[in-house]
């Protein structure tokens, strides 16, 4: 397979969307999910899942144009720990292996999905254990929260993935940029999907999610956001490199309007 991008997460929500989006305009995709309906089967929260997933990805395509790493649990996942090992692992680990085969392309580049989550911000101690690569250290801050609060355990490990991720991007333009790489990360606000109707469903969640502010409508399709993953994953983006970029109906502007 020629030219391929690799999304992970890609039998559901933005991941799903975005396959659609992209096979329509006759890319060739790769899905890499954990549910039977993928290209390639693989469980991202463990290392033997991303290394599998690796390897078959390339197996199929060894120079593939672009890699999406898109696959999250929801904060409200029963697992925190699974949380950190499918959140960020299941990003960094990935971006991390595919650099090099995406460098023997002339067009490679990668998507990283954060989310509003990284604007509202999580637990310092434990991104800056996640970026140093002091997994056992996150580990440790996250059971002494999971001790207190499961729920809160959730939230502290979603978003703490969502600031790294983000700060992995713009860490690494560096590396990449002389690798030929472009990276990018694209920060979700409400789109419309499974994890979104069970966050809305959730007694002690719905609350913070609803009062999410937004300067134009509160949410949109997982098509919406799609588009613009696609348009980064273009020719017409060839100049934009190491940057952020909120996809959320103005959230972030509204929840931090002095961040630049």
């Amino acid at each position: 397979m020629q030219d391929a991008v690799i999304i992970t997460g890609s039998a559901a929500g933005l991941g799903k969307a975005l396959s659609h989006t992209l096979s329509s305009i006759g890319s060739n995709v790769i899905g890499i999910d954990k549910n039977t309906s993928a290209d390639i089967i693989a469980d991202l929260s463990t290392a033997h899942g991303r290394q599998l997933a690796v390897s078959s990805a390339l197996d199929l395509c060894p120079r593939p144009k672009a890699v999406v790493a898109n696959a999250g649990l929801s904060p409200i996942h029963e697992d925190p720990f699974a949380i950190l090992e499918v959140n960020w692992l299941g990003v960094k680990d990935l971006l991390d292996s595919f650099l090099h085969p995406l460098s023997k392309n002339k067009r490679g580049c990668a998507v990283a999905i954060s989310s509003i989550g990284a604007a509202v911000g999580g637990d310092k101690e434990l991104v800056d254990c996640l970026l140093e690569s002091r997994i056992s250290d996150a580990k440790s801050i996250l059971d002494k929260a999971l001790k207190l609060n499961v729920v809160e355990a959730g939230i502290v490990a979603y978003s703490s993935c969502k600031v790294a991720v983000a700060q992995y991007v713009r860490a690494n333009a560096k590396l990449w940029g002389e690798m030929g790489v472009r990276l990018n990360c694209i920060a979700p606000g409400r789109i419309e999907t499974a994890m979104l109707d069970g966050l809305l469903s959730h007694e002690e969640i719905a609350p913070g999610i609803e009062a999410l502010p937004t300067g134009i409508t509160k949410s949109a399709s997982a098509s919406k956001v799609a588009d613009v993953v696609a348009f980064f994953l273009s020719d017409q983006s060839s100049f934009v490199h190491g940057q952020v970029l909120y996809v959320d109906g103005g959230s972030e502007s509204l929840i931090r309007p002095n961040v630049i």
